[in-house]
Formats: C-alpha cells, sequence, structure tokens
C-alpha cells in the first residue's frame, strides 16, 4: 500500500527557468515522509519513527519540470526494504488524470536510519515499527537510476563514494545559518542540497557563464547523496567542494563533499543537462563550456 500526501506548491518554489527549483523537490519528499511517519505511522503504534529518524542516503531523478498551479502535487510513499538498522522508502511526484493517465515528475528513494536521540546513537527497527512498515511494501516500485542498490555501475551512485583525487576541486566557503537546523538541532537534510546548489552556481558563474548566450544555462537531471556525519549550528563556513566526474555531448555530472578541515559531512554528485531556456530543450555544449569543466576533471577521464 502507498501513502498519498497532496503537498501544495509554494510561488517561492520556482527558479529562474519558471520551474520547481530541483532542491524544492526534497523539501515536497520530506513533507511527504513527516506525513507517513510522524502522523499516520505514529497513529497505528510506531510512536519510535516520529521520535527520532535520520536521513543517510537520498537519489532523485528528475523526469519533467513542473510549474506552478493551484492544486497541490500528489506525492506517493512507499517503503521498499527494512533491514536491521534501515529503512528505504521510495517516491513517485505525480499528477493523476481522471482516466488513471500518470504524469511523473520525479522518482526518488531515501534511506533512513532510526535514531535514539536520549544516546544521540543509531538504534534496531523495533518489531512493532516494522510490522506498520510492512504494510507500506512496494517492491515493485520505479528507482531512480543513481540508486545505488538499482544501478550499482552508474557513474552518479559510484562517484558519490569517491574523492576527487587529483581533480582541482573548486571550493566555496558555506555559512550554516541559524534556521538551517531541524529540530534535532542538526542541519537539516534539504539543506545540504542548497549549499550544493549555492556551491554549484558559483562555480557556474566564475567558470561557465561567460562562454553562454543569455538564453543557454543547464538543468539538474539525478542526484545523489550520503550523509556522513551530522552538522549542528556553527559560526565558521562549511567548506563545498565541487569538481567534474564526467563530460558528455550534452551533459555533464559533478562531484561534491561538504566538509571542514577535520570532517566530511556528505558527499553527492549530480548530473546537469545543458538547456536552451528560449526553445525549452536540451542542447550541446559548447566548446568553451567543454573546455571550463575539462579544467575540474582529473587527467580527462570521463570525457566522453
Amino acid at each position: 500500500m502507498r501513502h498519498v500526501t497532496n503537498v501544495p506548491l509554494r510561488w517561492a518554489d520556482m527558479d529562474a527557468y519558471g520551474h520547481v527549483n530541483n532542491m524544492v523537490y526534497l523539501r515536497y519528499l520530506q513533507e511527504a515522509r513527516v506525513d507517513m511517519l510522524f502522523v499516520h505511522a505514529h497513529r497505528q503504534g510506531a510512536e519510535g519513527l516520529a521520535g527520532g529518524t535520520v536521513v543517510a542516503r537520498h537519489a532523485i531523478d528528475y523526469l519533467a519540470p513542473l510549474t506552478y498551479r493551484q492544486r497541490p502535487l500528489r506525492v506517493e510513499t512507499w517503503v521498499r526494504d527494512i533491514r536491521n538498522s534501515t529503512f528505504t522508502l521510495g517516491y513517485e511526484l505525480v499528477d493523476v488524470e481522471d482516466g488513471g493517465e500518470r504524469q511523473v515528475y520525479a522518482v526518488a528513494t531515501t534511506t533512513l536510519v532510526p535514531y535514539d536521540l536520549g544516546s544521540g546513537r543509531p538504534r534496531r527497527v523495533a518489531p512493532t515499527e516494522r510490522a506498520v512498515l510492512d504494510g507500506y511494501r512496494d517492491l515493485d516500485g520505479p528507482v531512480p537510476s543513481s540508486d545505488g542498490d538499482a544501478a550499482r555501475t552508474d557513474h552518479r551512485a559510484a562517484s558519490v563514494a569517491v574523492d576527487p583525487g587529483n581533480a582541482k576541486p573548486f571550493s566555496y566557503p558555506c555559512m550554516v545559518r541559524f534556521d538551517d537546523l531541524d529540530s534535532y538541532g542538526h542541519v537539516n537534510n534539504v539543506r545540504f542540497i542548497e549549499y550544493l546548489q549555492e556551491a554549484r552556481i558559483d562555480f557556474a558563474h566564475r567558470y561557465l557563464f561567460d562562454a553562454l548566450e543569455a538564453h543557454e544555462g543547464s538543468v539538474v537531471a539525478g542526484l545523489s547523496v550520503d550523509y556522513l556525519a551530522p552538522v549542528p549550528f556553527r559560526t565558521e563556513p562549511l567548506d563545498v567542494r565541487v569538481w567534474v566526474t564526467r563530460i558528455g555531448g550534452s551533459s555533464f555530472d559533478l562531484g561534491y563533499d561538504v566538509r571542514d578541515a577535520d570532517t566530511v559531512y556528505a558527499r553527492a554528485s549530480t548530473t546537469l543537462v545543458a538547456y536552451d531556456v528560449r526553445a525549452r530543450r536540451s542542447r550541446t555544449l559548447v566548446p568553451e563550456e567543454r573546455a571550463a569543466l575539462e579544467g575540474f576533471m582529473a587527467d580527462g577521464d570521463g570525457v566522453e
């Protein structure tokens, strides 16, 4: 059985292209997840899931642009996998027409870890929680191509687990804002995606935009991120490093880590598709753009 949450769109969710920003999709997933685990699962006897769960991994593929409208977006959530101390949710963000036809905007997965807030440590999935989660199982649901379980050879999934090697990463100092914190006192998982976006846009402004016409840009087609350590509030900025892991004919992949001198807090990867805003379709990477990207790649590996 899938859990259904109707999530309203906000005017502020739109990006410069007039579409829902890629980061905001993760907020919609969070709203659906909270509704499923903190409200409905709690009512069924799984109070511990509302008491403490932390996100270990996100993966999402963006399949179609979503523009502003007054009716809500349907987010379907189900359980893909339950293990001793983790469980994985699947999602589809869809519109369903009266005849049953589905417009799918994104598919995603989230791996969650039950967490004991008192001890500050992960814990096992309790039997009562497992019984409630079993009621939401859908093993046949779609998964994003960036999900490691579904596509272990996918370049985006692989790039999350590695460092930039001898690539020259771009470094972006990112401040932690007080309102970035969630109810656990840590930076919320969605905020990490915003940090990646800030670093990526700064990178593009410095190295890519001069090679492009005003109507040329790029859109995020897929994202995967592993959360490795919590970030409490801090006054020193985080270092978000960005490097290139693949360059194709009309797309490229970026790797990231979020860190300070002592700790790596998250590793991530995005696939970006070169986009013509005026024509509303993908475009070929221009030579100057490709040359700038190659400057942040290790030994030219991954160039197609």
